[in-house]
């Protein structure tokens, strides 16, 4: 209530009228939707972010300065599949942007194809799932840009048909992008391929299934509940069984655990970025570039030096 009475009540984002020259203001939940947005938008948009890249995406803190934010933003843009409901909806609320409240945010991976680990059933006698819908950290799948970068395209469109043209050559310019990118994560996945892994949470699925990995489980014993000492046990007796080296978990877990666990289990713990980072403009094709080498860094393995020169 004390951040929402930071934004007027009642306040909503104007729509700018068409060639009018402003720029269209743009909010996002994590760093990747911004840097696509941008790559789409071009000079058309103004984009910022409220992640800063190292958070849980489930429970982000937010300050009074994102709701002031997101009362001026004309387009509200998140992962969606439930992966930011924890925060975003009340955010949104507080914001009282009437035409964000219209229009609804984007929520790019509302139609995602690829959806894995969709709970066939919702048991809240151990915990609560925060992966109600499925798996929703789709922004570590290699496929993901494109895929974004025509939700965005398309929304972008219907707020700025006078700009219609150039909003679709941003956007296949950057699909070719991605495509002379992905060639790089393609041989990282051949020589990755088969090994086997653990998680912390569950969210380096996506990027596991595109690169070969086999997931043997995870720390948690379902997402969003801590790991207890019985399934530790039982963990670390099944890696040793079945010869896991590699234990992931992301910048906001507890990395001890981590190490504890994969110390048990005969592995040792790696520590690999879930988003793009905000503060030093990283963007998304330089974020999954910077996963797939943390995945080489995890088998002390190194792409063929003819390789890599020709993909960069």
């Amino acid at each position: 209530a004390a951040l929402a009475a930071l934004v007027a009540p009642g306040l909503g984002a104007p729509r700018a009228a068409a060639g009018s020259g402003e720029k269209l203001q743009v909010v996002t939940t994590i760093p990747d939707l911004a840097d696509i947005v941008r790559r789409v938008g071009g000079d058309e948009v103004e984009v910022k972010a409220i992640a800063r890249g190292f958070e849980n995406l489930h429970t982000v803190r937010l300050r009074p300065s994102h709701m002031v934010m997101v009362s001026r933003a004309k387009l509200f843009v998140q992962v969606g599949l439930a992966l930011e409901h924890g925060w975003v909806p009340g955010l949104l609320e507080s914001a009282r942007n009437s035409r964000i409240m219209a229009d609804g945010p984007l929520n790019v991976a509302e139609d995602w194809p690829y959806l894995i680990e969709v709970p066939l059933t919702l048991d809240r006698s151990t915990g609560v799932d925060i992966h109600p819908l499925g798996n929703p950290h789709v922004n570590l799948d290699p496929r993901f840009g494109a895929f974004a970068a025509q939700r965005i395209r398309d929304r972008l469109k219907e707020l700025r048909p006078e700009a219609a043209a150039a909003i679709d050559a941003n956007c296949a310019a950057y699909e070719k992008e991605i495509e002379q990118r992905a060639q790089r994560w393609k041989r990282v996945a051949a020589l990755v391929k088969g090994r086997k892994v653990v998680q912390y949470h569950k969210e380096f699925s996506y990027l596991c299934l595109a690169n070969g990995l086999e997931m043997v489980g995870a720390l948690e014993p379902q997402p969003g509940v801590p790991p207890t000492p019985r399934h530790l046990a039982q963990l670390a007796k099944q890696m040793r069984a079945e010869g896991v080296q590699v234990v992931v978990h992301g910048p906001w877990t507890p990395g001890r655990i981590a190490e504890d666990a994969a110390a048990r289990g005969g592995a040792r713990a790696v520590e690999l970025p879930v988003m793009a980072q905000r503060d030093n403009g990283e963007t998304w094709l330089d974020f999954m570039d910077r996963l797939h080498d943390g995945l080489l860094a995890a088998w002390d393995l190194e792409l063929p030096p003819e390789e890599e020169d020709s993909s960069r």
